[in-house]
């Protein structure tokens, strides 16, 4: 089956400023002045990402083990600019499903890289696309597909995954971080549609798409020739700078922890805004 020339729009930018006094305005003018630094990042990553892809549309590089990546790396893609956009406006309870989707989608990629596409090329040789004439209607046969064995090995999306599933559930405990994180053992201070900045949660969250991004960029490199990578784009530089960032004294993260016996999670560094103690949480 032949690949077509795909359709790139690498365009990116950060969220539009709200109407003064819109929810979320002011998290997103205060995230902008405390982690604009953050922003610059996530968007310059985004934006080598574009390079390649388009650099990469060329008839060189169309093969079936580029496209099959290329569609789950442009889900990734979107989803991370949506999230980053959810963090400028306060919205971190949207952000974290977004990320968690991304990690999911990248490993998925890792995987049909790592394995020259061979479950998607099995998939197009036995009619994954076609047609269903008595239904007249064109088929994309839905092959459910996971990287279960990626999200398990890898250092980086399988812990990120798996925090940000928990942070994304219905689960008590972090329905209370994103939506109650002032309560205490007292009491229960539940809020709604919460948009205001939080400068723990957008750390985090700027944090983990900051470290989707040098994954991204470090799978583009591992996989060789299947990607090109065009003059003037230097993944390595932004990679080096993404794992300082994440790795920065005082910066929010949680880590997985032993406590009695149960696997948790624990959240350092929490605190609403910057000049507050910083606090220890655990899941």
């Amino acid at each position: 089956m032949r690949v077509s020339p795909p359709r790139i729009i690498p365009q990116v930018s950060l969220a539009p400023k709200p109407p003064l006094a819109a929810p979320g305005a002011d998290a997103y003018r205060q995230t902008g002045f405390v982690l604009g630094k953050d922003l610059d990042l996530i968007v310059r990553g985004l934006e080598i990402e574009g390079q390649v892809a388009e650099a990469s549309s060329g008839a060189k590089f169309r093969t079936q083990r580029m496209v099959s990546a290329l569609g789950l790396w442009s889900r990734s893609w979107l989803c991370r600019l949506e999230a980053l956009h959810a963090v400028q406006g306060g919205n971190y309870a949207a952000a974290l499903p977004l990320i968690r989707s991304a990690a999911d989608y990248q490993a998925a990629e890792v995987y049909l890289l790592r394995s020259d596409a061979a479950e998607w090329n099995e998939w197009l040789e036995q009619g994954g696309i076609g047609n269903v004439h008595e239904l007249h209607a064109a088929e994309f046969r839905l092959h459910s597909f996971r990287a279960a064995e990626v999200l398990a090995a890898h250092p980086d999306l399988g812990a990120l995954y798996r925090a940000a599933t928990d942070l994304s559930l219905p689960h008590f405990g972090s329905t209370l971080l994103l939506a109650a994180a002032e309560s205490s053992p007292d009491r229960v201070l539940m809020t709604f549609g919460d948009r205001d900045f939080h400068l723990g949660l957008a750390e985090l969250a700027l944090g983990w798409l900051a470290l989707l991004s040098a994954v991204q960029l470090e799978s583009v490199l591992e996989s060789g020739t299947v990607f090109a990578l065009p003059d003037g784009a230097d993944p390595g530089s932004f990679i080096a700078d993404a794992r300082t960032l994440i790795t920065a004294p005082g910066r929010c993260g949680v880590e997985p922890v032993e406590h009695e016996g149960m696997s948790r999670y624990l959240v350092q560094n929490w605190r609403r805004q910057p000049g507050a103690a910083p606090k220890r949480i655990v899941l």
